[in-house]
């Protein structure tokens, strides 16, 4: 074999075994999020003009008569967030969770198709009356490799005032 081509050839392989990229068979691809959680009372889409949000690290107060029900010491909320995708491939199937101690878990798929880059999802959550710190995790187990992996978690604190 040809020197030149055999280094070629090698630099090649060596490139193919060490590259995120190509062991991610998602090349380029990134999950993240609008770094931010909606409450859209009993909408499943989030209204950017209207629902309140609180920005990661952040805390909102919600009232227990903007729940869309409630048991006890429990409201259901709809809260949402605004997942992206870049680059990668055509479509992509992930999933997202909602998680914490007084919260329990709420989770469901996100689906880019085509040539989406950005998916709302919104989820119902239980959230306990008083303070709740929510968890919302892009792709929880991690099955889809990326580029990044440090920008799919973001955490709030919801309180949920008791007075109707």
């Amino acid at each position: 074999m040809n020197t030149k081509l055999s280094k070629t050839f090698s630099t090649a392989f060596l490139f193919a075994l060490v590259s995120p990229f190509t062991l991610a068979g998602n090349p380029g691809v990134d999950l993240s999020m609008r770094r931010a959680i909606y409450v859209t009372s009993s909408k499943s889409t989030i209204d950017l003009k209207n629902d309140k949000y609180v920005a990661a690290g952040g805390t909102i107060t919600v009232k227990r008569s903007q729940a869309e029900g409630c048991e006890g010491n429990w409201c259901t909320f709809r809260l949402g967030i605004i997942a992206f995708k870049s680059a990668g491939p055509s479509t992509l199937s992930t999933y997202g969770q909602f998680t914490g101690q007084t919260v329990g878990s709420s989770g469901g798929t996100i689906f880019f198709a085509n040539t989406e880059g950005t998916q709302q999802k919104v989820l119902p959550v239980k959230l306990a009356i008083g303070k709740n710190v929510v968890t919302f995790k892009i792709d929880p187990q991690n099955k889809v490799l990326e580029t990044d992996e440090r920008n799919n978690r973001m955490t709030v604190t919801i309180v949920v005032d008791g007075m109707l």
